[in-house]
């Protein structure tokens, strides 16, 4: 996998990713080196292969990621793409601490509560799923 060809790096106040009318983004007051990854379609090329849309690696050496899906309101698809994502980069992302995001238009009111799939999540890849209709911030 060809990080720094998928890899946009910067130090900037505000770093963001969009798609569709939801957004994803850092709020970088301390100026910190974020690497923003297009995960979908540039490190994993593979169409039938399940992946996140962007992921966020924080300071050089990395100390945090963060892992993003922008969907539709398909929530458990998401939760798929993230924890496969989190699979492809496991040796990448060795004993670093990762947080997950759904972007959601809308959490869907029937199906699997969004509760539920977020302790499943944290239960299979130890990881903590947040899920936000639209937009979120983050501040690092």
């Amino acid at each position: 996998m060809d990080f720094d060809a998928c890899s946009q790096k910067s130090r900037d106040k505000i770093i963001k990713c969009y798609q569709n009318g939801k957004e994803f983004k850092i709020n970088n007051k301390t100026g910190r080196f974020v690497n923003k990854v297009e995960v979908d379609g540039c490190l994993i090329k593979d169409e039938n292969e399940e992946k996140c849309d962007y992921l966020f690696e924080i300071d050089n050496p990395i100390s945090f990621v963060f892992y993003v899906e922008l969907k539709g309101k398909k929530l458990q698809k998401a939760c798929d793409q993230l924890g496969n994502t989190i699979k492809i980069c496991k040796q990448r992302h060795h004993n670093i601490d990762k947080e997950c995001y759904i972007i959601s238009s809308r959490v869907p009111k029937a199906g699997t509560s969004p509760q539920v799939l977020k302790r499943q999540f944290l239960k299979m890849y130890k990881v903590q799923l947040f899920i936000h209709t639209r937009t979120h911030t983050v501040t690092i």
